[in-house]
């Protein structure tokens, strides 16, 4: 009754061993089988997880770049010494060429920003993604106890689709202020260009990781252990 009732409930999580012999040595494969709930349910808790993920993860991008706009067109006015009230409807200039040039700038300012962001997400993606960083990079981290820099591809994904998404959200919108002349022209191909790019370096990270996934030809669900024949 007892072994009936252990048997039942491994279902979940089954192991199964086979061992092949080369020579002297013994090479083990352990393969692990999840069975995870494939029910419409499961699917939607797992969507709403992912979902929830990726909201939590957009906040501080968006407080980031809200603040940098108000800050920096405060900062801009005083700096050009353009006098301004701040309202309930925002920012209130007395001329429209001065209200351009402090518009233009905060806007350069949110690009440049931006910019930095996807520089520091990127480099986590090309260098510290647990895919293909190497060896001895990663011996460094572990020696320096600073493993908490490598990074998943989900991890690094999720933040990839939030910060491209506002680099193209901020890009529309250049994009328009620009044709309505309330900002010059050169801070909407300077925002574009830095969309391009990051599009660009991503999708090669990506590409990185279908290669490395692709070159190692092994089942990442299998355990692979070598035993010494001769000291059994």
């Amino acid at each position: 009754m007892g072994l009936a009732g252990k048997n039942k409930g491994q279902h979940k999580n089954q192991k199964r061993v086979n061992s092949f012999i080369d020579g002297t040595k013994c090479i083990v494969v352990i393969s692990y089988q999840a069975c995870p709930n494939l029910s419409p349910a499961g699917e939607k808790n797992m969507f709403s997880k992912l979902l929830i993920k990726l909201i939590d993860q957009a906040i501080v991008p968006a407080v980031v770049l809200v603040s940098t706009r108000i800050v920096s067109m405060a900062l801009l006015a005083m700096y050009f010494e353009i006098p301004f009230e701040l309202t309930k409807k925002g920012f209130i200039f007395e001329g429209k060429e001065q209200y351009i040039q402090v518009n233009s700038y905060s806007m350069l300012i949110m690009t440049i920003v931006l910019a930095i962001s996807l520089s520091f997400f990127l480099l986590k993606a090309h260098v510290f993604h647990d895919t293909h960083i190497t060896p001895k990079l990663t011996a460094t981290l572990f020696s320096l106890r600073m493993q908490g820099m490598v990074q998943s591809s989900l991890d690094l994904y999720t933040k990839g689709a939030i910060w491209i998404s506002y680099a193209y959200l901020m890009t529309i919108l250049t994009g328009a202020l620009a044709l309505y002349s309330f900002i010059y022209a050169f801070v909407f191909y300077v925002t574009l260009s830095v969309a391009v790019v990051a599009s660009i370096l991503l999708v090669t990270d990506i590409e990185n990781e279908v290669k490395s996934s692709k070159d190692d030809g092994l089942d990442h669900n299998v355990t692979f252990l070598e035993v010494n024949t001769d000291q059994l």
